[in-house]
């Protein structure tokens, strides 16, 4: 293990795959812990701008490691498969699920009331009844008439 940490923290050792074989598995748990912080910052901070957090999160996930093992260790790049982005998608996913899963937890009135809102209109299709959902008589609108 410490053998591993030196190699990541070696500054120009121009590491290659038979010098440093784990580089893909590091770099892969690196990107899950950028991932996961990133993610934990989104959640905790109740970020709602969904695609600028996750469009930097992505820059993050992908881009930190590269300037990492490309400025910091100058490795090698071509002599490893794909190193570039493996593991992009599945830190990106991770972010993804612990951003949604804290946002959800701060959130658990807004889904009662979208929980309650989604029954009241399962139970108005079955039963055939005019739910007021939305403050507007839809008691004909299912009839299948086209006419406008």
């Amino acid at each position: 293990m410490s053998d591993i940490i030196k190699k990541c923290t070696d500054y120009r050792s121009k590491p290659n795959v038979k010098t440093f074989p784990e580089l893909p598995t590091v770099t892969t748990w690196l990107r899950f812990i950028i991932g996961g912080v990133y993610g934990f910052s989104l959640g905790l901070r109740n970020e709602t701008k969904g695609l600028i957090g996750s469009l930097f999160g992505l820059n993050v996930i992908t881009f930190l490691p590269m300037f990492w093992f490309n400025a910091w260790l100058d490795a090698n790049v071509e002599s490893y498969k794909k190193l570039n982005f493996i593991g992009v998608i599945n830190a990106f996913a991770f972010m993804m699920l612990i951003w949604i899963t804290l946002f959800t937890l701060e959130h658990g009135d807004d889904e009662a009331s979208l929980t309650k809102v989604i029954t009241k209109a399962m139970k108005s299709t079955v039963t055939g009844e005019s739910g007021d959902l939305s403050g507007a008589d839809t008691a004909g609108s299912a009839g299948g008439n086209d006419e406008f």
